[in-house]
């Protein structure tokens, strides 16, 4: 009978914002996965396995799965961080394209089209980076947190 289970029980069961997170991250790291398999990049995609495995042991409250995580969580932020600096140092390429493809009349239409997709990308992927960095933070935080840390269980 659910409704005479201790007080102790029932904090585990209650929401908590850092599974949110993990699901977060566990779905980014799929559709990492997906694309790495299409690119034959075997390093990225081992990373990214590496990432779903430790988020699900994380929502399956296993111990052994939170440091794991805590410490992929601050990796990741740390390559955002990098990887969106030297996105931004290549800011002005967009215009430069722009002025190569506009002096290239045969060209110019489509060239310019492809040119706003890829900034327009290029955007996305520099505003990802910024809400992943606090996100993996937080979450590398939050797992560190006694209250949290008394949700998982050992095996045994």
């Amino acid at each position: 009978m659910r409704w005479m289970r201790r007080a102790d029980t029932l904090s585990a069961d209650r929401f908590s914002a850092w599974m949110i997170g993990l699901w977060v991250v566990l779905l980014l790291a799929a559709m990492g996965c997906v694309q790495y398999l299409q690119h034959g990049d075997y390093a990225y995609l081992l990373s990214g396995l590496t990432v779903i495995v430790a988020c699900i042991g994380c929502l399956l409250r296993q111990a052994w799965a939170r440091p794991v995580m805590r410490a992929l969580a601050v990796l990741l932020a740390l390559w955002s961080l990098v990887s969106g600096v030297l996105m931004l140092q290549h800011a002005g390429d967009f215009e430069r394209a722009r002025q190569h493809a506009l002096s290239q009349p045969q060209l110019a239409q489509i060239a310019l089209w492809l040119i706003a997709r890829a900034q327009r990308t290029w955007q996305v992927g520099i505003a990802l980076k910024a809400l992943a960095i606090p996100l993996l933070l937080w979450l590398a935080w939050t797992l560190g947190r006694p209250r949290v840390r008394a949700q998982f269980r050992s095996r045994g």
